[in-house]
């Protein structure tokens, strides 16, 4: 996994809990007649615009993980696809949560130490090898 993968990911995990911790105890109505509408449709955009950074490779390896979970509640309108307002409540209440939450939290404890192994195993061999060409002069 790449450092970007990893961001991003922890970029989506934080998006989702802002949402839980906003919608709990709020139903859709109070959002629909408050200014915080606009709130919930940010961070289901920087969800959605996250899911895009993540490697390939890794959507392929964790091909489980529903990575089109904002797509698909997308609705065709004209030539563009959108997101209406229910859905983004839909995305920002349960969705995201029950969709992405665990599955992310669980590559995160699969991904990251290899990850960081590997990052310490290149800087040891950087290392020596600064190390070799420093002892030869």
């Amino acid at each position: 996994m790449n450092k970007k993968s990893i961001i991003a990911i922890e970029k989506i995990l934080n998006c989702i809990n802002e949402l839980e911790i906003i919608c709990t105890g709020r139903d859709d109505s109070y959002f629909y007649d408050s200014y915080e509408m606009p709130i919930l449709c940010s961070l289901v955009n920087e969800v959605e615009i996250n899911l895009n950074k993540i490697s390939t490779k890794i959507k392929r390896k964790y091909d489980n993980v529903n990575w089109c979970v904002i797509d698909s509640y997308k609705e065709q309108d004209g030539e563009f696809k959108i997101l209406k307002m229910g859905k983004v409540w839909e995305l920002a209440n349960i969705v995201l949560k029950k969709e992405l939450k665990r599955d992310l939290s669980n590559i995160l404890k699969m991904e990251l130490p290899i990850y960081y192994t590997n990052y310490c195993n290149q800087q040891h061999e950087r290392f020596l090898k600064n190390k070799k060409f420093t002892n030869m002069d």
